[in-house]
């Protein structure tokens, strides 16, 4: 559970930051193919026609018209998110021998290599931008000019999203737990409810994170909260019996433990989590 560069790299940054609906963006073109008729440029090199990577290919082209109607950095960062999508797809499709058509797989090799080119250019494009998802992928992918400027939005309102507090804190993580601890609980209170992405792999990736900290500062109270909190939220954590025995109490501390947790999960579902609610372990503690 212990987070790195490494474990948060493109898996982390590519996931987090797809700005801009798809939605609302037809208009004349009332289907994909539609659109590739009226914008050919669009789906040139594509693997058109080809049942494989449907929805990644879909999903790209009308991202790609997207940026063609207003080229912002965030819909250009979209499309490069859509595109390792896809080629991440690709590759794995480029690889099956087609029995019926072997010029399949010759198009989808192409349309693989298409890709990596787009990869490459929006990548060049966007090697100035000053939008924080921006800087912070370009970290990932090991630019250490972006972390300098990454690291100077720190006290900005400019990361104050739970993505991005959960971006810094990966930083932070092997060099300073405490404001690590700090970090992500700012992440969690500045969770919503919403559904979505947050939920559903922001929210679930502080949790662990907070359990692990918290372990490897010898806080096993915290520790154990956090884990019982995970549990609470269907996260993958050790089961009842290996956790009374990674962290033995007295049955009286373990059920105001276990009270305290159902209240943070609920808490942090419904996006009303709140440091605050942290003081009754003190509590509990003394």
């Amino acid at each position: 559970m212990k987070i790195s560069r490494t474990t948060f790299s493109f898996k982390f940054a590519a996931t987090l930051f797809v700005t801009s609906g798809l939605n609302g963006c037809f208009e004349n073109n009332r289907s994909t193919a539609q659109l590739c008729k009226n914008n050919s440029q669009l789906c040139a090199k594509l693997n058109v026609r080809d049942g494989q990577c449907r929805h990644e290919r879909t999903d790209l082209i009308w991202q790609r018209y997207n940026v063609m109607k207003k080229p912002t950095d965030l819909n250009k960062f979209d499309e490069l998110v859509l595109t390792k999508k896809y080629a991440r797809c690709m590759e794995l499709v480029a690889q099956i021998e087609t029995t019926t058509l072997k010029s399949k797989k010759t198009k989808r090799t192409e349309a693989l290599f298409h890709a990596f080119d787009s990869i490459d250019r929006i990548e060049r494009d966007l090697k100035n931008s000053y939008q924080p998802s921006i800087i912070y992928y370009r970290w990932t992918q090991g630019d250490n000019e972006a972390l300098e400027q990454f690291l100077k939005l720190e006290e900005t309102r400019y990361l104050d999203t739970s993505e991005m507090q959960l971006g810094l804190a990966t930083y932070y993580f092997d060099k300073d737990k405490l404001h690590t601890l700090s970090l992500l609980l700012k992440a969690l209170s500045l969770y919503d409810g919403r559904a979505g992405h947050t939920r559903d792999n922001v929210v679930p990736e502080v949790i662990k994170s907070l359990a692990t900290a918290n372990h490897s500062l010898g806080n096993m109270d915290d520790a154990y909260l956090w884990a019982l909190i995970g549990s609470q939220l269907d996260l993958p954590v050790a089961n009842q019996t290996q956790l009374r025995q990674l962290y033995p109490m007295n049955d009286f501390r373990r059920r105001r433990i276990a009270s305290l947790a159902r209240n943070i999960s609920d808490a942090i579902k419904n996006g009303d989590f709140n440091v605050s609610l942290l003081s009754s372990l003190t509590i509990i503690n003394d």
